[in-house]
């Protein structure tokens, strides 16, 4: 956020937009939480199919009120070719609005830097279940945020979860869990896809 409300001074005073690429290959979560909480006219993740021209409308419709324009695009949308889709969107949106438009990658920067106060109470509260569980003779688990509630995780179980939503499962990489368990993961994937499509509601509303 602290990068993007750098970038936004910019776009306001040049009457500019940006294109931000974050983080999120195969999930589109923070680039979602980018989007609406710094303002994006514009949000394009992996799990969504992403309306080029309804963002060129809705750009040329602002652009007559608004000076600085932020689009946020997850690094897991990508090109037919491989490419990343954010520096092609750059000039997409520079051609078809006649917005001068730039093209930004904050990569990995996000990863440093100070944790914030709720960074540090969830790594709180985690250390101290992991340090518990251990001491109940536990293990191979994965201390995880669900639901709002920390709870440890089966490690196989939360990587063949993690695959399942991201439609990457291979042959063979559900054999040896119960129907139970795949279910459990379905219901998993189920609850996170239906949060995304929330949030993707929400972001539209707020431009609207």
């Amino acid at each position: 956020m602290k990068l993007i409300d750098c970038l936004r001074n910019t776009c306001e005073s040049h009457a500019r937009c940006d294109v931000v690429e974050v983080m999120g290959r195969g999930c589109g979560q923070i680039a979602m939480y980018t989007s609406i909480a710094g303002g994006a006219v514009g949000v394009a993740i992996p799990e969504i199919p992403f309306d080029e021209d309804k963002l060129i409308e809705t750009m040329n419709s602002l652009k007559k009120i608004r000076r600085g324009m932020i689009v946020v695009v997850s690094e897991g949308v990508v090109c037919e070719d491989g490419k990343p889709y954010s520096e092609k969107l750059a000039k997409i949106i520079q051609e078809k609005t006649g917005i001068e438009t730039k093209f930004a990658r904050f990569a990995h920067i996000v990863r440093g830097g100070i944790p914030t106060l709720r960074d540090r109470v969830v790594a709180a509260q985690m250390g101290v279940l992991a340090v518990d569980l251990l001491l109940e003779g536990k293990s191979n688990l994965i201390i995880s945020e669900l639901e709002g509630k920390i709870v440890p995780v089966d490690t196989m179980f939360a990587l063949a979860s993690d695959r399942m939503y991201k439609n990457k499962l291979k042959d063979g990489d559900l054999d040896g869990f119960t129907e139970q368990q795949i279910n459990d993961m379905k219901a998993l994937c189920k609850r996170r896809t239906e949060e995304i499509a929330r949030l993707y509601s929400i972001a539209d509303q707020i431009v609207d």
